[in-house]
């Protein structure tokens, strides 16, 4: 009992880096009108936090209104946007993304995103 008790709560086991399960392809290409869904997913003792950083600076993906978010899962997402929506900030940047915890950090590949209006 107390061993399942130690288990259950994370003690006394073993910890094992991120690793990706589902990494991000090298581009993505999307429509204005279609919007588009980036996956990416590790998985690791402790459970590894995933986020986005931009590949340019560094800086951490912070959602932008209406136009892209990231989901409790991971996934950066692109909303379909209006033409005149359009953002070479979030629409033409190459992302990457990174898995965390205190086991370790891994960095998935770049992937540049662009978004281009439907004909």
């Amino acid at each position: 009992m107390i061993f399942f008790l130690i288990s259950a709560l994370g003690y006394g086991g073993e910890e094992h880096g991120p690793r990706f399960v589902v990494e991000p392809p090298v581009s993505v290409f999307f429509s204005n009108a279609t919007g588009a869904r980036v996956e990416c997913a590790a998985e690791g003792t402790p459970r590894p936090l995933v986020r986005w950083q931009t590949v340019l600076d560094g800086s951490t993906v912070r959602g932008v209104r209406d136009l892209m978010h990231v989901d409790d899962n991971g996934t950066l997402v692109f909303s379909p946007f209006a033409e005149h929506q359009y953002s070479p900030n979030v629409h033409s940047v190459a992302y990457r993304c990174v898995a965390h915890s205190r086991a370790g950090t891994i960095v998935s590949r770049n992937v540049q995103v662009r978004a281009g209006k439907s004909l």
